[in-house]
């Protein structure tokens, strides 16, 4: 028996941009020297997925 699962989007547009945002200021601090380490390359990673998450509005 297959199952068929439809969701639908769930990401407006103030979602997108505020996604958006959080990343463009994760990187602007990992490019600043802010998160260095660990700490950097996890926030450069968060940054990555809001962006990608942002754009394929899941």
């Amino acid at each position: 028996m297959m199952m068929h699962l439809d969701f639908e989007k769930n990401l407006g547009s103030t979602d997108k941009a505020i996604r958006v945002i959080i990343g463009v200021v994760l990187i602007g601090l990992y490019m600043t020297g802010t998160f260095r380490g660990g700490w950097g390359i996890a926030a450069v990673a968060f940054a990555l997925a809001q962006f990608v998450e942002a754009y394929f509005s899941y």
